[in-house]
């Protein structure tokens, strides 16, 4: 053990040098602290080295996937609701225009509650998989979803 205590010692001295680390970033201000209150002390160390490393567990990295998955939803709903509505203002002189743009608008809502289910089937695993304590993540439901999205002004 001296020997590596030893070897540690100089790698430490050789690090530090002649002690003037004024050029280093961030030199002279104060390292920041994070808020570990709610992480119980056994699991810091644990918890330090894992975002060291950039490693999380995977019920984090699903909750990460599933939350820019339902961001995506609606963004989609959204955008496509104003492109419907654009479409409608600008077929009301044609009738075969405007049947044209409520078929479109038809299949993309059946392609769009497909997407949701498929959502809400990930979500649910993902439930299951999460520690206790952890808040679930919502189930959406794709018909409110469209109505919000076709009641929003263009």
């Amino acid at each position: 053990m001296k020997k590596w205590e030893r070897i540690a010692d100089q790698l430490i001295n050789e690090a530090i040098g002649d002690g003037d680390v004024s050029h280093l970033p961030g030199a002279g201000k104060r390292l920041p602290t994070k808020d570990e209150s709610l992480t119980p002390s056994e699991w810091r160390a644990a918890f330090k080295m894992m975002e060291d490393h950039n490693v999380m567990p995977e019920w984090i990295a699903n909750g990460a996937r599933l939350e820019k998955m339902e961001a995506e939803l609606r963004e989609q709903i959204n955008s496509r609701a104003n492109e419907h509505r654009r479409k409608l203002a600008r077929a009301k002189a044609s009738i075969q225009d405007a049947a044209g743009a409520e078929s479109d608008w038809n299949r993309y809502q059946a392609r769009f509650l497909e997407r949701v289910e498929r959502y809400n089937r990930e979500a649910l695993v993902h439930n299951l998989t999460l520690p206790s304590g952890i808040p679930h993540r919502h189930i959406l439901i794709g018909e409110a979803l469209i109505e919000g999205a076709l009641r929003r002004d263009a």
